[in-house]
């Protein structure tokens, strides 16, 4: 039995999985980012108006970033179990084909 018809794109998902590691390690900076923001942003005038701008946004959307980041996690995980799923059917494959082969010999 042959098995070249099938064809896993396991570079793809190690490709996939390495963006969604590094999108959540952004995700992780980003909090300290928006501090760095508000600080840049300053009193421009004497007023504060800007800064506290950048700052509700940034509150409301932690909440928001914290829930994306929980589902990236979760498809990182997702995408590394199903490439490591396929590579150990290949191996698996592999080596009952071996044995069929030479068992047929």
């Amino acid at each position: 039995m042959a098995y070249d018809d099938i064809d896993i794109p396991l570079r793809s998902m190690e490709s996939l999985a390495s963006a969604l590691k590094d999108i959540v390690a952004e995700f992780d900076d980003a909090s300290r980012r928006s501090e760095d923001l508000e600080d840049a942003i300053g009193r421009p005038l004497g007023r504060s108006g800007l800064r506290d701008e950048a700052k509700r946004f940034e509150e409301a959307w932690d909440d928001k970033r914290d829930t994306l980041k929980a589902k990236l996690e979760r498809l990182h995980e997702r995408v590394e179990d199903t490439k490591n799923a396929w590579e150990e059917l290949d191996v698996e494959l592999s080596t009952a084909t071996e044995a069929q082969d030479g068992n047929d010999g």
